[in-house]
């Protein structure tokens, strides 16, 4: 979904690396509650005890997007945890949703990871920068951000991108022929 010069359609991306330039900045971020959106969250600090994988983490984080999700309404469509980033594919009924939702999983989720809270401080930030987010347009844009994230959940236990291609077109093959498509 990138803009061409001239394109006078809406920028539907924001955060990650598009911080660093101004016209990544000129704007707000772009969100939607009639369509779902796509999210990352990268750490480049998350390694060995502080990484997402380790099975304590990984439970830790799967727990916090559920418990959040529940609380603030957010309905929760398809999440990969990576060895130190996160997709969350999500679907927000209002607003205020959005805010609450991020802050509260992102935080806590730092917090779960380095043991920091409100009286142990840690000099570490966990997030690399705010999280990338981008709206998910149409039924196609639905299926390739689904297909994007079950490729990423295949990586992370430890398939290079070629063999997790291939995990998750086997997977959908045999659904197609279950259901007798």
């Amino acid at each position: 979904m990138g803009r061409k010069r001239g394109d006078k359609a809406p920028f539907l991306a924001y955060g990650g690396t598009y911080l660093k330039t101004r016209a990544g900045r000129a704007r707000p971020r772009p969100l939607t509650y009639q369509h779902s959106m796509h999210f990352v969250l990268r750490s480049s600090v998350a390694k060995g005890p502080w990484s997402f994988r380790t099975p304590t983490n990984h439970a830790k984080i799967q727990k916090i997007l559920q418990t959040f999700a529940a609380k603030h309404g957010v309905t929760l469509l398809n999440y990969a945890i990576h060895l130190n980033h996160l997709h969350l594919h999500v679907k927000f009924p209002k607003a205020q949703s959005y805010k609450r939702f991020i802050r509260a999983a992102s935080a806590a989720i730092a917090m779960a990871i380095t043991g920091a809270s409100r009286w142990v401080r840690t000099q570490t930030k966990l997030w690399d920068r705010r999280p990338f987010s981008r709206a998910v347009i149409g039924e196609r844009d639905q299926l390739n951000v689904n297909d994007y994230i079950e490729i990423n959940q295949w990586e992370a236990l430890g398939y290079n991108r070629a063999e997790a291609r291939f995990k998750q077109m086997w997977e959908k093959g045999k659904e197609d022929r279950w259901r007798g498509d």
